[in-house]
């Protein structure tokens, strides 16, 4: 049980670091491929 929180907060960390890169990532990719969110 122990171990299925430790990757699950491991998980939390990485998706939130990536959430930061990938967003900018996403912006860049939207703004070349003509696609607009808010």
């Amino acid at each position: 049980m122990s171990e299925k929180k430790r990757k699950e907060n491991a998980k939390n960390t990485l998706s939130s670091a990536q959430e930061i890169y990938y967003g900018r990532e996403f912006k860049k990719a939207d703004r070349a491929g003509g696609y607009t969110k808010k």
